[in-house]
Parts: C-alpha cells; sequence; structure tokens
C-alpha cells in the first residue's frame, strides 16, 4: 500500500450515514447489483459457487449479498474498523462463507495467493496514489476466463458536475484533489486511460454503466427523497444507454479477462 492510499478508519459512521445510507448510494448498489447478477447467471454455469474476491469492499453490502447466494467470498479493506462492521453484519446473518483480511489491493497477491472466478473493486482507485500500477495488480487476481467487476470515479461525470455548479477556476486548475481525507472523491479517471489499461491487461470489455447519470446534476434535490423509485427507475434504465451511461459520476465496467 502506498503511504498516500486513503485508509477511511474513524469514519465508518460519516460513511455509512452520508454514502451508503443516501440515495446517492442506493442508486450506485443497485446498479451494481443488477450488473452483478446478469452476468454471473449469463457468464457462469447456474447455480455454481464462485470464488469472489471484494477489494476495499468496506463495510461488506455487496460482499454479503453476493455470500446470501452461495458464493465463498473474501473481502478486503485496509480499515479494520470497516471490516468489524462487516463481521458483525454477516454474525447478524448468520453467514460463514465469508472470508476478511485487512489487507490493500497492492498486497492481496502475496497475501492471498490464488486467482478468482470474480473480483470486485468498486470506488477504491479515485484513493490510490499509483492506479495504473494497481490496475495490473487488480487484473493479475483474476482467473483466465473470470470477470472483472470495476467502478471508477469518472472524469467525464466529474467535470460536468463542476461546470454545472460554475467551477470554473477549480477545472482550469485539472480539478486536482487536496490532500485530506474526504468523502467527496477528487482523483478521477479519464476514460481512454482505462481503455489502453483494459488492451495492456489483456482486458475484454463487456459491459460499461453509468453510475447516476442524471442524479446529481438535478436541479430540485428534494426529489431524491420524495421521487427515489422514479429516480432509480430512469437510472438504470439510461446507466445501459449510450450517451447517458458516459457522464455518470462514476462508470461500471464488467471485464473478461
Amino acid at each position: 500500500m502506498d503511504k498516500s492510499d486513503q485508509n477511511f478508519d474513524s469514519r465508518k459512521s460519516t460513511f455509512k450515514k452520508n454514502i451508503y445510507g443516501t440515495s446517492k448510494g442506493k442508486v450506485r448498489e443497485a446498479i451494481l447489483k443488477r450488473d452483478l447478477d446478469e452476468f454471473i447467471t449469463c457468464h457462469f454455469e447456474k447455480g455454481q459457487p464462485l470464488n469472489i474476491l471484494d477489494i476495499g469492499g468496506g463495510q461488506g453490502q455487496i460482499a454479503l449479498y453476493l455470500a446470501k447466494q452461495g458464493h465463498q467470498v473474501v473481502l478486503t479493506d485496509i480499515s479494520g474498523e470497516m471490516l468489524e462492521i462487516a463481521k458483525v453484519a454477516a454474525k447478524e446473518q448468520s453467514i460463514t462463507n465469508i472470508q476478511f483480511a485487512q489487507v490493500s489491493l497492492q498486497e492481496c497477491r502475496e497475501n492471498i495467493q490464488r486467482k478468482f472466478d470474480l473480483v470486485l473493486c468498486h470506488a477504491v482507485f479515485e484513493w490510490l496514489e499509483d492506479p495504473e500500477s494497481a490496475f495490473k495488480a487488480l487484473c493479475e487476481l483474476v482467473r483466465d476466463e473470470g470477470l472483472l467487476s470495476f467502478m471508477y470515479y469518472n472524469h467525464v461525470g466529474q467535470s460536468l458536475s463542476n461546470l454545472v455548479y460554475g467551477n470554473f477556476e477549480y477545472i482550469k486548475a485539472g480539478m486536482k484533489g487536496r490532500k485530506v481525507v474526504k468523502l467527496n472523491p477528487q482523483s478521477s479517471l479519464k476514460p481512454d486511460t482505462v481503455k489502453t489499461w483494459l488492451y495492456e491487461n489483456n482486458m475484454k470489455l463487456l459491459r460499461q454503466s453509468g453510475v447516476r447519470c442524471f442524479h446529481d446534476y438535478m436541479r430540485d434535490i428534494k426529489k431524491w427523497d420524495e421521487d427515489f423509485d422514479g429516480i432509480l427507475e430512469m437510472e438504470l434504465e439510461y446507466s445501459l444507454i449510450e450517451p447517458y451511461n458516459q457522464i455518470g459520476r462514476y462508470t461500471h465496467l464488467i471485464l473478461k479477462k
């Protein structure tokens, strides 16, 4: 782990309240589950329990969801406090087919020493100092013909958001994040950069979904709560339609090795 990579120990309650428990978090989780359910069903033999690695999975919402389906899951995070929340949730739900490891992405190969049918890495790369080498390490954890579920903070969405808010000087300055731990990510990835990484690491793109294609740009934010069901329906639909899936705040890719 690079010393500059962010660790969210001591911010677990804020994460749960300000990210996981908001309409933003609910939209994100719904799109991830939709994509994973579809590709697990169509790519793997029906009923086959998969070996799954969730890197930087935090409090374990997606990891526990997949473990409930009978898959063998390893959940990692550099935050011990986040993992403790996941362990408690697993115990409360009587989920035993999940393991926990407090390691960074870069340490996974050395500490886990095997490859997986499905690797998840969601909203991790915006906190990394060296994302290019981290992506290579990520791909090395996927077995041949396996899948990688990769969600990153989208530079196009970040640019559009700041244009809408009128943050022109921030854009001109390159939208560089400050060296503080914040829940608002500042380090985004450009889609063309990610496409280059896919080619260099022999990964094939199967699906691109936009995550929050319009939610964050709505003028009347009261609708986030007042009409969440309507927002979610439209987000799920437009997340797969070009060009809307290119302007989401995050981009979710399903990749095959």
